[in-house]
Formats: C-alpha cells, structure tokens, sequence
C-alpha cells in the first residue's frame, strides 16, 4: 500500500485558483477584442452613412445652384458680375492643392444650403464660371473662357486637357462643401455646361 501525501490547509485550492485567475484573464481578453470589435463596426457605419448624406446633400446644392444661379448666370450681362448673396463668382476663384476654392475651405464664400439630413451639420456651395476674369466673355477674355466639350477628348497639342474647348461663352463649376460630426468635411465638385 502506498502511503497518501499530506497536503498542508494553506496549499489547498492553489492550482483551483490559478486556473481561475487564467480563465478570468482569457475571458477579460476576449470582453476588449469585443468591445473594440464592435467600436470599429460603429465608426464604420457612421462613416458610410455621413457619406450617404453627403451623397444627397450635393444633388440638393446642384439642384438650387441650377435653379438659383443659372437664372442669374444665363440673363445677358447679368452673369458676367460676382453674386456672392446667391454663391456665384463670374471668374475662377483662388484653389488650393486639392482644386478647392480657398473662400469655401476657409468660410469666406459660399452659400448655405437648408439641408434636411440628420447626419449632416451644414451644406455650403459655390459656383464659378470659368473664365479668368468677370464681363463679357467677348470683351474682356476672348477665347479663354474655358467649356465642357461634349466627349472626353483626352487632350491635344494645344493643352486643352479632359475635355475642355476654348471658346466665348463658359462653363461653370459647382463646389459642394458638406461639414459632418466630429468636423468631418467632405468636398463634391461637377463641372456644368
């Protein structure tokens, strides 16, 4: 027969608390890989749906900039001056490196546009025409007025570039600035004939 060890009192349950303390720690790893699991899985869809919002608030500032400023920029003479209570400028305005208007990153021009969605804070929007300076395309830039073409031509030896004529009359650029939580922008340009 074998003699039975004597274990001690203070030694009982060690290796059980142990092995406590071990799966007490997995399970504590597993609650963060968790909790930050489903923070990513938060951030991600607030940003699709701030990008969604971004997506209609832009149509509604090209919406009212057709309306509003094409009625202003198509009278004859009408729109060869600035109109900044409605956001139009007869002339490019400053850019910076990204093609946005310095005036719309910076507040300084632009419109504001009543939005209606939730997960947007504020719509500005600007129109330019694209010719260097403001009057009559005619008088004061003949042929430097720049205008869409009606295909992407892709560029020619005169440095017309993505489907841009010279001519006399002009096209105009819409710049949507949409300003989100956490002071999220976002910025949506289109070129309009």
């Amino acid at each position: 027969m074998t003699p039975t060890r004597f274990v001690p009192r203070s030694q009982r349950g060690v290796i059980s608390t142990l092995l406590a303390i071990i799966v007490l720690l997995a399970t504590l790893l597993a609650a963060l890989a968790l909790m930050r699991s489903i923070d990513t899985s938060n951030t991600v869809a607030g940003t699709l749906a701030f990008r969604q919002s971004v997506s209609q608030e832009a149509e509604l500032a090209y919406q009212k900039a057709v309306s509003d400023q094409f009625l202003y920029a198509n009278g004859v003479g009408i729109g060869e001056a600035d109109n900044t209570g409605i956001g139009y400028y007869a002339s490019i305005q400053p850019v910076d490196s990204r093609g946005i208007p310095v005036g719309l990153t910076n507040g300084s021009q632009g419109t504001q546009l009543a939005n209606s969605a939730a997960v947007v804070d504020k719509v500005y929007y600007m129109i330019e025409r694209l010719c260097p300076t403001s009057g009559p395309p005619l008088i004061v830039a003949p042929n430097q007025c720049l205008v869409p073409a009606a295909t992407v031509t892709g560029g020619s030896s005169t440095g017309n570039q993505g489907g841009f004529t010279v001519a006399a009359s002009a096209g105009y650029r819409l710049t949507v600035r949409v300003d989100g939580p956490r002071n999220a922008q976002s910025y949506i340009q289109t070129v309009l004939r």
